[in-house]
This record gives structure tokens, C-alpha cells and sequence, in this order.
């Protein structure tokens, strides 16, 4: 068991010293000499009861590096770099690993990740002689005891300094090297572009340099000794595994490092900078069946506005129901991400180009129906559109809706040629019945006949005015098959290229 003494008295303390020693080990009693403003005197002293060893291994361990570390940090300065001659730089190895992706706010543009930072360095002023001190090879000291590299992170995005996730301590080895590996939670700027929301593909930098030392105080180096490095991650064989985040993923499952210096204007020594560059894609199978399928599905509606038959009112209800589910479907994207981000997402424009063909689709479908009913005003079809429409080499045929004929034409011309025969019958009764004036004229005959002729031109009308009325139906109905494949078309269009 180690006792230490402490008095002028020397023989006093060394005959405690002997009290405590068994008569069966061979002893070593190492004296601390020092000296003082008197002369050379014994102001205290050690001894140990062993073979060169202290009593219980556990407690003369436990001494030796209590008595180390008191040792080492008696006079040490933190303040002080860890070089031999101002002019050295202090070389220091870097490394980096990701813990979990905490977080990527598209309203704030602030990427946020938990990470191990691994530094190497070596201070001269650490260094022991390990056959001094029981065989203690390696020590932890408190980081914030001892100087360490003041490496920051440059494009912080919020006030706060970040965040450590337990106690730092370093671990000194006895010939002065130390490793300190803090685990930080940093907060970055990390502008966004979401054009191509859900499916974006964002690229985020953390930007970490010394905040006082330039490239001649500082040397900062890969462990790697490489100016560039691939932090590749969820590795097998990897010390630290990244976490997956439940809506982004990191590409290729690593992140690229790069070493660059840069002079500003306060200095003219250059800056040494590490950029660590990390891109993440997001997860998009939850707006996949939250957005996008539902806009698709409202998106093909429209053109299927033109099937429902011109004559029915039932088309502008059909195209204002599609309108206040568009409605509906720009509330839930709006909390899916902020509408005050600089780039606009393509799937907001596919809304808008949805909502812009759904009111076209209601406009055209009300001129439509207009021109369906002109046929009730008596106009007959304008010789010229006839050609174009319902002609035999006209949109009707391109469209696959066959020829068109009128079905009351066979009806019209038989009524015609019944008519005319009555005409006939009408006029030989007129040439016959003058001469039998006195006798047995049938003016009952007569009158028959002038209420048959009524009767057969007033069919002959309305057969005349179906067949207008059909001819205009039919070209609302060629119209709308028409609008139908060019709706279509911007359909296919608009959702290719934005979807």
C-alpha cells in the first residue's frame, strides 16, 4: 500500500514507511527529493511495499494515473498550441461518420444530423514515460481541459453552437498522441430545390473549418492522407450505422469529403476548409398514394367529360365536382410542404394545368350543349361545316364514328311522293268536279283531301325539322369526340413531363 509522507522530519516518515512493510517481499523505497530555498531537503517521499509494485494491482493502477494526470495537468495551457516552436503547425487527422439523419426541413432549409467527428493530433506537452507510472499507457482527460482543435462548422444554421450528446473526453496515449471523437447534432443550411417533389433528390453541404487557425498554425488532414474521401455508410463492417430516416435515404449510402483552402480578407494566410457533401433522396411512397395518384386519377377525369352526351346538363356538375376535389387536393399538399418556398414543385403546376383544363373542359362543354339545341331554333347546318363534320371523308369518319345519314330521310322523301300524289288526285278532282256542277259534286271529297294535304305537309315539316335538329346533335357529338382525344392528349402531355 503506497504511503506518502510529507515533513522535514525524514526519519520520522521513513520508519512509517517501514511499519508498513512485509518482512517477506524485497522492498524499493524511491525517494522525491526536492529542493527548496533552504537547500536540498527531503520534503516528501514515496514508498511502495512490492517488488517495484504497489500493494493490490486495482490500487496502484488507480494511483498511477491519478498521479499521472495530476502530473500532466499541473502546468498545462490549454490556451497554448501543442507545437515545439511557434513556427510549427499543429497536424491534425480528421474523420467523419454519420449517426442518423435527424432531420430536412423544406420550410427553413435546415439539414440536421447526429455524427461522430474522429481527430488525431499529438501534443508534445503529454508525453510520460510509462515504466514511471506502473505501466499506464493511456489516460482520459476532460476535453474541455486540454486544447483541441477549434474546427466549427461554418454554415450553421441556427445560433445555438451545436449540440454534444454525452461528456467529451479525449483518450492521450503516453507518447502524446490523442483521439477525441465527439458526437455532435449539427444544423445546416441546406437550400432545397423541390421542382421535382416527391421524387427530389436534395444535395446538402456541412462546411467545417478552423475558426482562428490558419493552414500555418493548423494542418488539417484525412486520416486517409487524401485531399478527397467517400464517407461510405451502413457498411457491414462499419464502427457507427446510420439510422434510416422514415422519409429521406441517403444515396449510394455515402456521403463525399473534400479538402480546399480558401483566403479571406481579414488574413493573408488561407483558411483550410473540410466540405462534406451528403445527398439524400426522399422517400416517395407515401405522397405517391397522398398526391400524386390522386391528381392522376382527377386528371383523367376531364376528358371523360366529353363522353357524357351533349344534351345532358350533367356535364358542368361532372366538371365542378372535379374542380372541388382539386380544391381539396391543394389543402393536403399545402401541408405536405410550404407554398412560400422559393421553387414551385411540378406537381403544383400539374394541379393548376388540372384545374386550368377542367374550367376549359365546363366552357366548352356549355358551347357545346348550345350548339346541340340550335336544331330547336330551325336553322338548318350550314352547307360547309356539314362538309367538314358529317360529310363522308370528314372529322366523322377520323374519329371512328362511321357515316352519318339522317334515319328520317327515307321517312321524308316517301312522304314527299304521298304528297305529291294527293297533289296529283287534288287537281284532277279540281279538273273533273266543275263538270258535274248540278248534279252529285262530293264536296265532303273535297274537303277530305284539303285535311289530307294539311296532315301530310305538316309531317313533312316535322320530319324536315328532326332531321336539322339531329344534324346539329350529331355535331355536338362530333365536337365533344374531338375535345375528347385533344384533352386526352394534354393529359398524357402534362402528366408525363410533371408527374
Amino acid at each position: 500500500m503506497p504511503i506518502r509522507c510529507s515533513s522535514k522530519v525524514c526519519k520520522l516518515c521513513f520508519e512509517i514507511c517501514l511499519a508498513n512493510i512485509e518482512p517477506t517481499c524485497v522492498y524499493h523505497v524511491v525517494f522525491f527529493i526536492e529542493t527548496s530555498s533552504s537547500g536540498l531537503g527531503f520534503n516528501s517521499f514515496t514508498c511502495f511495499t512490492s517488488k517495484g509494485q504497489p500493494q493490490g494491482n486495482r490500487i496502484g493502477e488507480v494511483y498511477y494515473e491519478e498521479d499521472l494526470i495530476t502530473r500532466l495537468l499541473s502546468r498545462y495551457v490549454k490556451e497554448a498550441r501543442p507545437v515545439l516552436h511557434p513556427n510549427d503547425a499543429v497536424s491534425v487527422s480528421v474523420k467523419f461518420s454519420f449517426v442518423r439523419i435527424e432531420d430536412l426541413d423544406e420550410s427553413t432549409d435546415t439539414f440536421s444530423a447526429s455524427m461522430f467527428i474522429v481527430q488525431m493530433w499529438n501534443d508534445p506537452r503529454l508525453k510520460w514515460n510509462i515504466s514511471e507510472f506502473g505501466g499506464v499507457r493511456n489516460v482520459r482527460l476532460p476535453a474541455n481541459k486540454l486544447w483541441v482543435p477549434d474546427l466549427v462548422l461554418y454554415n450553421v444554421a441556427h445560433r445555438s453552437p451545436p449540440q454534444s450528446l454525452y461528456e467529451e473526453t479525449v483518450t492521450v496515449t503516453s507518447d502524446g498522441s490523442i483521439v477525441w471523437v465527439p458526437m455532435l447534432t449539427l444544423h445546416s443550411t441546406c437550400p432545397m430545390d423541390l421542382r421535382d417533389f416527391p421524387y427530389d433528390v436534395q444535395t446538402c453541404s456541412l462546411v467545417f473549418g478552423s475558426w482562428m487557425h490558419t493552414s500555418w498554425e493548423m494542418n488539417v488532414t484525412f486520416i486517409s492522407k487524401k485531399t478527397e474521401m467517400d464517407v461510405v455508410l451502413n457498411e457491414e463492417d462499419s464502427s457507427y450505422l446510420v439510422h434510416p430516416h422514415p422519409q429521406w435515404e441517403l444515396v449510394n449510402n455515402k456521403a463525399h469529403a473534400k479538402l480546399s483552402s480558401k483566403k479571406y480578407e481579414c488574413c493573408p494566410q488561407p483558411f483550410t476548409l473540410i466540405t462534406v457533401s451528403v445527398q439524400l433522396k426522399r422517400r416517395p411512397q407515401f405522397y405517391r398514394y397522398l398526391t400524386v395518384g390522386p391528381a392522376a386519377i382527377l386528371g383523367l377525369l376531364v376528358p371523360v367529360i366529353y363522353l357524357v352526351p351533349a344534351p345532358r346538363h350533367d356535364k358542368m356538375l361532372f366538371g365542378l365536382l372535379l374542380l372541388l376535389c382539386l380544391t381539396v387536393l391543394l389543402a393536403i399538399l399545402q401541408q405536405a410542404i410550404p407554398f412560400d418556398h422559393g421553387s414551385l414543385p411540378k406537381i403544383c403546376s400539374f394541379y393548376l394545368g388540372t384545374m386550368i383544363l377542367t374550367c376549359m373542359s365546363i366552357v366548352t362543354s356549355v358551347i357545346v350543349t348550345n350548339v346541340s339545341v340550335r336544331g330547336v331554333r330551325r336553322k338548318p347546318l350550314p352547307a360547309w361545316i356539314h362538309a367538314i363534320f358529317l360529310g363522308r371523308r370528314s372529322l366523322r369518319r377520323l374519329i371512328c364514328l362511321g357515316d352519318y345519314g339522317p334515319i328520317n330521310n327515307l321517312y321524308a322523301s316517301e312522304i314527299q311522293t304521298q304528297n305529291q300524289g294527293l297533289q296529283d288526285v287534288e287537281n284532277v278532282s279540281e279538273q273533273l268536279l266543275p263538270n258535274v256542277e248540278e248534279g252529285n259534286r262530293d264536296r265532303t271529297l273535297v274537303q277530305i283531301s284539303k285535311y289530307i294535304k294539311y296532315i301530310v305537309g305538316k309531317m313533312a315539316a316535322d320530319i324536315s325539322y328532326e332531321n336539322i335538329n339531329q344534324e346539329w346533335e350529331e355535331l355536338g357529338r362530333v365536337i365533344d369526340r374531338c375535345l375528347f382525344l385533344a384533352f386526352f392528349a394534354l393529359y398524357i402531355f402534362t402528366a408525363s413531363s410533371l408527374l
